[in-house]
């Protein structure tokens, strides 16, 4: 039976807490450029950003006017890779049937995303949107 060394033990506490702290780490956010995914969470489902057409296909929708949660007027299948060609990052709150829900809730920042893909340049919310 081997007898750990105090050195030996804090490297492993040293190893261990360096771990914990890189699992923490917040994901790195989207950038101009750069291909991703759309796709069909439950969280973007659940914010009314995605859809299914009459043949039951998954889509993700998206404006081609500007960033928005309602009117959408252009669509991405789910899972098309997509390019990033703009950021812009609003406040939103919450809301039902289109008006908001200021006494209940607490406006929070959300980026959305003008991708481009399958023909078509819309935004998206970052909702909607992985790395592949």
């Amino acid at each position: 039976m081997s007898v750990l060394r105090p050195t030996s033990l804090l490297a492993a506490f040293l190893i261990l807490f360096l771990l914990l702290v890189a699992c923490r780490r917040e994901p790195t956010p989207l950038a101009l450029g750069e291909q991703v995914q759309t796709v069909c969470t439950d969280e973007c489902a659940a914010r009314g950003q995605c859809g299914r057409l009459t043949d039951e296909r998954l889509v993700v929708l998206g404006h081609d006017g500007g960033p928005a949660v309602s009117g959408h007027n252009r669509f991405f299948f789910d899972e098309a890779l997509v390019t990033i060609s703009e950021i812009n990052a609003r406040e939103v709150i919450a809301a039902s049937n289109g008006v908001p829900l200021s006494s209940e809730a607490t406006p929070f920042p959300h980026n959305f995303y003008r991708v481009e893909g399958e023909g078509k340049i819309a935004w998206v919310s970052e909702w909607c949107l992985a790395r592949p």
